[in-house]
């Protein structure tokens, strides 16, 4: 069974966000506010492998996909655990960026 964490206070109003993209930014957020998305740090992971394999050719980075078997379930779950953390900092930090 999932460990439950503390409720966060969230506004009752939700707002649809668009990453930052020039194409569908949003005027009521900053230019540099934090993704919060889990997943980002995950692509952070698969870009050093990458990065360390130095792959010279596509069949060199077809191997580098295995970096996604790779990655461990107790990785992903540190991730999700660590969002009430996260939020809480965007929120300290008002909406800027973050050390997430």
């Amino acid at each position: 069974m999932a460990k439950k964490h503390p409720m966060i206070k969230m506004p009752l109003k939700w707002v649809f966000q668009q990453d930052n993209d020039p194409k569908c930014t949003s005027k009521r957020w900053p230019a540099q506010s934090p993704d919060l998305n889990p997943i980002e740090k995950l692509w952070s992971d698969i870009k050093n492998a990458v990065f360390d394999a130095k792959p010279k050719n596509a069949e060199e980075l077809r191997n580098v996909q295995s970096s996604w078997a790779g990655i461990s379930v107790r990785r992903c779950q540190m991730l999700v655990d660590s969002m009430p953390h996260r939020c809480k900092a965007v929120i300290r930090n008002k909406g800027y960026t973050t050390k997430y």
